[in-house]
């Protein structure tokens, strides 16, 4: 049996049909899907590893700190929302602590961005004109306003004596975590 050439012509012409290419866009689709769920499922565990690195490395150094110093600086309601990064900031940098050393007392000085005179900072990385591990917020400007965790939240601390809400007995730090809401289950805790 001869085949025509319009036969033959036809043949070496002939293309993919509708459903064929849906179904490959369909399979493309759904792949595509997969890695991106599972790229932001990676990404959030990798944030939420990294905050609790970074808190069990805060609460040894704030301990170093309050051994050093003697005792923590006291907070109120007030500072654990409007400044606990910042006096994190100040214990862990020792930048504004004044004579004493001591952050959150009566001499604590400007910020200047350094390490005060004589002091070493517990913690270089929280230095603001570096910021190698974007540990810091600075708003904008020169100077650090807090310490904060992944997600850009800053960290909360609390020492509060005799206050029943205190969970850990010398002091309480934790990160707001991926929603930024405080006291939901995915915050991220030292008790």
């Amino acid at each position: 049996m001869e085949v025509s050439r319009k036969q033959l012509k036809a043949r070496s012409y002939r293309g993919f049909t509708l459903v064929e290419l849906l179904t490959v866009v369909t399979i493309i689709m759904i792949l595509s899907g997969m890695v991106i769920g599972v790229s932001s499922y990676v990404n959030r565990k990798s944030a939420v590893d990294k905050a609790k690195t970074q808190m069990e490395t805060f609460n040894m150094q704030i301990t170093a700190y309050q051994t050093d110093a003697g005792f923590l600086p006291e907070t109120t309601d007030e500072d654990i929302e409007a400044t606990s990064g910042l006096i994190i900031y100040r214990m862990l940098y020792c930048d504004g602590v004044g004579a004493d050393g001591i952050a959150g007392t009566a001499d604590d000085g400007a910020l200047d961005g350094r390490p005060d005179e004589g002091f070493v900072p517990y913690n270089a990385d929280l230095d603001p004109n570096t910021n190698p591990r974007n540990l810091i917020d600075k708003k904008g400007t020169l100077l650090p306003v807090a310490v904060v965790d992944p997600w850009g939240n800053s960290w909360r601390f609390r020492n509060q004596k005799g206050d029943p809400e205190q969970q850990n007995p010398d002091f309480d730090l934790w990160s707001l975590g991926p929603d930024g809401k405080n006291g939901t289950p995915d915050d991220i805790r030292n008790w």
